[in-house]
């Protein structure tokens, strides 16, 4: 390390330290390292940014805010987080995923078999989370997500990241999430390889999964399972939106039988039999879907952000 970066690094540490461990105002470090008041705050914020100081909020009763009591009342849930509401999305799944995490660390534990679903969500869920090794543990991934067009879902790396940072056996589903005949699906998941990989799928006692909107524009269409007339069929049969891949109308049943039989995954009735089903989900476009889930009583966690769950309240 150049003596620079050390410099940086050893101000940092003295900055936070004289701020958070010796009750200096930020306008007497400022006096004392003859900088401006806004420059301490600059690097209190970097030294959160780099992890050199890291803040944990802990609640004693263990019982959330406000907000999250509410919809845990409200819907039966068994845990509810609530993160702030932000108008660009990547800001909000940051959000969820830094959330998820930080569940996650306080629930995981040895022999653990994680399910894990796949999208933007879950992807910065992966991002997110640091090593830790977790012994004897494995990640399953629950749904299929091979595209059959350009449009990638990361499936297959979303669970193998996940694995590798819990040093957990990855078990993948290399598969279409939809496939063309429920005679194909049959045989497929008949194969013994699969079978095993859908059977610790069901046994996971822990799932983490978000929830999408189903449109014209949601992410198993773009993906090219389905033609525009089987789209407009489903919204016309009250499709508004996806958990693990499987479509579900506004009062959260499965909007099409017929499409369930084709797809490959989880059954949402293993899914909803879980010690913790964990739906993350938010933005405003999530809201329908969001609602349809907790008709559907599909999850007894939700990961969510403030706008989604102040709207569930005034349902």
């Amino acid at each position: 390390m150049k003596n620079t970066e050390k410099d940086n690094i050893s101000l940092l540490v003295e900055t936070a330290r004289l701020y958070y461990e010796h009750g200096f105002t930020q306008q007497e470090i400022a006096d004392k390292f003859g900088i401006s008041r806004p420059g301490v705050s600059r690097l209190l914020q970097k030294a959160q940014d780099v992890g050199i100081v890291q803040i944990k909020v802990v609640d004693p009763k263990d019982s959330g805010s406000r907000l999250e009591k509410e919809i845990i009342d409200k819907y039966g849930l068994k845990k509810v987080i609530v993160v702030p509401a932000h108008n660009n999305p990547a800001t909000i799944k940051a959000r969820l995923g830094k959330a998820t995490v930080v569940f996650l660390d306080q629930i995981n534990h040895e022999k653990m078999i994680l399910g894990i679903s796949w999208g933007t969500t879950m992807q910065e869920v992966a991002r997110q989370l640091k090593k830790q090794p977790i012994k004897n543990s494995i990640v399953v991934q629950l749904n299929g997500g091979i595209s059959r067009a350009e449009y990638d879902t990361h499936a297959s790396e979303i669970a193998k990241s996940i694995g590798e940072k819990y040093e957990a056996v990855p078990y993948l589903l290399p598969l279409p999430a939809v496939v063309d005949r429920s005679d194909l699906k049959t045989a497929i998941i008949s194969d013994r390889n699969i079978n095993r990989t859908l059977q610790f799928a069901k046994e996971a006692k822990i799932a983490v999964f978000t929830i999408g909107s189903f449109s014209h524009d949601s992410v198993l269409v773009k993906a090219d399972y389905f033609d525009k007339k089987e789209v407009d069929d489903l919204i016309n049969q009250g499709a508004v939106g996806d958990i693990c891949s499987r479509i579900l109308n506004r009062d959260g049943e499965i909007a099409s039988l017929g499409l369930d039989q084709r797809t490959i995954g989880i059954e949402l009735n293993d899914l909803k039999a879980k010690e913790y089903a964990i739906a993350v989900a938010g933005g405003k476009d999530k809201l329908s879907a969001i609602q349809a889930g907790l008709r559907g009583k599909w999850f007894n966690c939700l990961i969510t952000d403030e706008w989604i769950a102040k709207k569930l309240l005034e349902e």
